[in-house]
């Protein structure tokens, strides 16, 4: 995907046309103070919202605030509370059209993407225009990187257009997402790959049923997009279905429920018929379908979140995400783990979130997958022989295929507002079955040790944000090891 040097310089000139303030009814992954301050007021039962599919609709954290009492919070939860009131003023302003500006520049950017929004190149200028009036909305982003990996100097990731059709916004354009409770990763939907052009619908407030049948969801929310994928491929211009509903049954329990599809394609059947097979579960070849019939490669799963009773300040989560079916679409065979534990607090002025996660992208066999390692299966298929990957990247956990990562990391938030991101973390990659020229980190097995430490600051001249990191590989052939500093700095308007 390329945009023209006449599109960037229109956008360039018309930001400058309007003042600085920004208004974006949809929050993208990424801010890691918003998610914490967020996930902080959920967790101490201010709130009562899904958290676990970004891009968030603001408007739902807005209806959830109309019923805070802000004498009633804690010192910890102030705080908090005020940041996000802050964020969803900015975001969802009264002005019409708004503007906002950004330069990073990055040495050696990180390849293993978490949550955490970092520079994908090592020099990147980026616009962003935004309209909103009545039920429509348009957010023009426009990005401009020097030595791409992809070739892709002229990006438009974060553009959309919307609109809103009752409790419903329907979108079309390049729209990260993060699917999962997880902040190191996720199995089946993450910020590792660049978006793809489609179209979405989400919910927009999680306003429970009222009916007997199925008020016992709670709040709840569902989206779901239809992606190109045209990037160079095997099977060229392919499509990527996405369907996610996450629901709060009680407060403290968050489950979600995903699942995506790599469908159609250059010559690929497309029709009614397939799409039916695909949705059915049918397209496993010699399992529930002929080899000739197969529709496509899907993943799906179930995570869950559940936050101790009695105002412990302890979650644990848990992502499980099947990569084949056996004989029935509703029996999953072969599956992707990830679990996680999140703790939180306050240290004087200072506020934590601090996690630790393990994740093991190796299909495994049994009900949990608890059987064997079946290596070379996970984000791969026999017709889609590029994979579960845009632009090279892995479209779910960025340590792509048979990686064993765990690993530890905090965000702390001072009274300020100025945030601090730490994280170490030791991953196995590509660690069984043979060599993989597929895989998109190493085609043999490498051992990686990593820290990273980022700071974010607010001032009067725009938001800083700044990291630090070392990383030790280790080649497991040829027992070579060698190590890397690297850095990033990054300056938004906003």
């Amino acid at each position: 995907m390329r945009i023209s040097a006449q599109i960037w310089s229109v956008v360039i000139f018309g930001c400058t046309a309007f003042s600085t303030g920004w208004a974006n009814p949809l929050s993208p992954p990424g801010d890691m103070r918003f998610r914490s301050d967020l996930q902080l007021l959920n967790d101490t039962g201010v709130t009562n919202i899904p958290l676990t599919a970004w891009p968030l609709a603001l408007g739902d954290v807005r209806a959830a605030f109309v019923e805070i009492d802000v004498e009633d919070l804690s010192l910890q939860q102030i705080p908090a509370y005020y940041r996000v009131s802050d964020r969803i003023s900015l975001e969802v302003g009264k002005q019409p059209v708004n503007s906002r500006f950004g330069l990073s520049g990055a040495s050696d950017p990180r390849i293993i993407r978490t949550f955490e929004n970092t520079p994908r190149e090592e020099r990147e200028v980026r616009a962003e225009l935004s309209w909103q009036g009545g039920q429509f909305v348009v957010n023009l982003a426009a990005t401009y990187v020097e030595t791409p990996f992809d070739e892709d100097e002229f990006r438009a990731d974060g553009t959309y257009a919307g609109l809103v059709l009752g409790n419903w916004l329907a979108t079309a354009g390049w729209q990260e997402r993060w699917w999962g409770p997880g902040r190191d990763g996720s199995l089946i939907l993450s910020t590792n790959a660049r978006p793809a052009p489609g179209i979405a619908v989400q919910r927009i407030s999680s306003i429970p049923y009222t009916t007997k049948w199925l008020s016992w969801m709670g709040p709840w929310t569902f989206t779901s997009f239809m992606s190109v994928l045209d990037d160079e491929r095997v099977v060229k211009n392919g499509w990527l279905l996405g369907m996610r509903g996450s629901f709060r049954p009680t407060r403290g329990l968050e489950i979600g429920i995903s699942r995506t599809a790599q469908w159609c394609g250059d010559g690929r059947i497309c029709d009614l018929k397939t799409f039916l097979r695909l949705l059915h579960g049918n397209d496993n070849q010699g399992a529930n379908v002929d080899s000739e019939d197969e529709p496509g490669n899907q993943l799906a799963g179930i995570d869950i979140r559940w936050t101790l009773p009695r105002k412990t300040p302890l979650a644990f989560y848990m992502q499980w995400i099947a990569e084949d079916t056996r004989k029935t679409g509703a029996q999953f065979r072969l599956w992707l783990q990830l679990l996680g534990v999140e703790y939180w607090g306050r240290v004087g002025g200072v506020s934590h979130r601090t996690h630790f996660e393990f994740t093991n992208s190796s299909s495994h066999l049994g009900a949990l997958g608890e059987g064997s390692a079946v290596a070379n299966t996970a984000y791969e298929h026999s017709i889609f022989q590029t994979g579960y990957r845009y632009n090279g990247r892995p479209l779910g956990f960025s340590g792509d295929a048979d990686t064993l990562s765990y690993s530890i990391g905090s965000t702390l938030v001072q009274s300020a507002g100025h945030t601090w991101n730490f994280s170490l973390r030791y991953m196995e990659i590509n660690r069984i079955g043979l060599p993989n020229s597929r895989h998109s980190l190493t085609p043999t097995p490498q051992e990686l040790t990593d820290l990273q430490l980022s700071h974010e600051r607010q001032t009067r001249f725009g938001r800083f944000y700044a990291g630090l990191g070392y990383s030790l590989l280790k080649d497991q052939l040829s027992d070579i090891s060698t190590s890397d500093v690297t850095g990033f700095i990054q300056w938004n308007s906003q």
